[in-house]
């Protein structure tokens, strides 16, 4: 992404987070848009609202979940993203019901960025 003309602390800022790993990546989003949703009807309306400005953080974080369903990680890890990290109750809360979620968390957010296209 060229960013030149957008001051160092920015631009600084912004290659930080790409460097971030996938699963902090997830980790953050999860923590800070589904922890206190109550369903995901409202962490879709929440995305809309950011998106109708910028996809930027649709986009990273639709990366970032990709890259942690692609990745083999130790049991439990991507059950406790989403139980713990997400505060989200799963029918199956074992790895195979949390990447479930994950996937449609990830087809939420690309439903998302094409209706802002």
């Amino acid at each position: 992404m060229a960013t030149p003309d957008l001051p160092e602390s920015m631009r600084a800022h912004l290659a930080a987070q790409e460097a971030q790993p996938p699963l902090e990546t997830a980790r953050e989003f999860l923590a800070g848009h589904l922890s206190d949703a109550d369903s995901l009807a409202a962490v879709r309306a929440r995305l809309q609202r950011i998106a109708q400005h910028n996809t930027r953080l649709h986009r990273r974080v639709l990366g970032a979940l990709e890259a942690v369903l692609a990745t083999s990680y130790p049991p439990d890890t991507l059950a406790r993203l989403v139980g713990w990290d997400a505060n989200w109750v799963l029918d199956d809360p074992t790895d195979a019901g949390a990447a479930q979620f994950l996937r449609d968390l990830a087809q939420l957010l690309r439903d998302v960025i094409n209706e802002a296209a």
